[in-house]
C-alpha cells in the first residue's frame, strides 16, 4: 500500500500536524481550500479524525458530500483503543487502496497525545 498524496485543509493546525508526519514519511502533501464538490475530482479516499464522535460541521459536510460520490471514507476515533484503531485503518487502506487521500480533523486533535501514537502505526508506505 502506498499513499502518493495527502490533501489537508489549509490554515488548519491538524492539517499542519499531518503534513509534518507525512513529510517525514516522504509522502507529498497538498494544502487545499477547495470546496467539497471539487474534492471528489482529486481524492479517492477520506479519513475523518475525531474525538469520541465529535465532528465539526464543515468536516461532516465534506464527508457526506464525498460519500454521495462513492469516495471511500474511514473515521478514526483518536481516543479509541489504538491497536484496534490502527489495525482497522491499515485494513481500510489495504482494501480501498487510496493513492490521493484527504485527511480531515479539528485543530484540537493535533494536541491529542494519541495522534502521534496512532500515526506511528500506519503502514502508508
Amino acid at each position: 500500500m502506498k499513499i502518493d498524496n495527502i490533501y489537508v485543509i489549509e490554515n488548519n493546525k491538524f492539517g499542519k500536524a499531518i503534513a509534518a508526519w507525512a513529510e517525514d514519511k516522504r509522502i507529498q502533501v497538498t494544502f487545499t481550500i477547495q470546496k467539497k464538490n471539487d474534492l471528489s475530482e482529486i481524492v479517492d479516499g477520506v479519513v475523518l479524525f475525531h474525538e469520541n464522535h465529535d465532528f465539526s460541521k464543515e468536516d461532516l459536510e465534506i464527508e457526506q458530500s464525498l460519500d454521495k460520490k462513492n469516495i471511500a471514507i474511514h473515521k478514526v476515533d483518536i481516543n479509541g483503543t489504538l491497536v484496534a484503531t490502527n489495525s482497522n485503518f491499515n485494513m481500510w487502506l489495504d482494501r480501498n487502496r487510496p493513492s490521493n487521500l484527504l485527511i480531515l480533523g479539528d485543530d484540537n486533535i493535533s494536541e491529542n497525545v494519541n495522534l502521534d501514537k496512532f500515526l506511528k502505526g500506519i503502514d502508508g508506505q
